[in-house]
């Protein structure tokens, strides 16, 4: 069985205003701790004729690369041995 915390899951939708904002799903936000005045990055791109978005909270997004940097670091430095 999958584990719960890998599964996709559906948030509801959301509208573009005019001004093109976007309100993210109550639960939505409750569940990954987005709050007022938080930092979020938008990520896009284009594959296979295909629009893609991404959003994802600055501070991981820092995490993740500092844990990426220092297990590439270690890598590195076991290869030359």
């Amino acid at each position: 069985m999958e584990d719960e915390e890998n599964i996709l899951r559906f948030y509801g939708s959301s509208t573009v205003g005019e001004r093109g904002q976007l309100v993210l799903p109550k639960q939505m936000r409750e569940e990954f701790h987005i709050g007022s005045g938080d930092k979020l990055l938008i990520l896009g791109g284009k594959q296979m004729g295909v629009w893609g978005i991404i959003m994802v909270k600055s501070q991981v997004l820092s995490k993740l690369i500092g844990q990426i940097g220092g297990n590439l670091l270690k890598i590195l430095a076991e290869s030359e041995d």
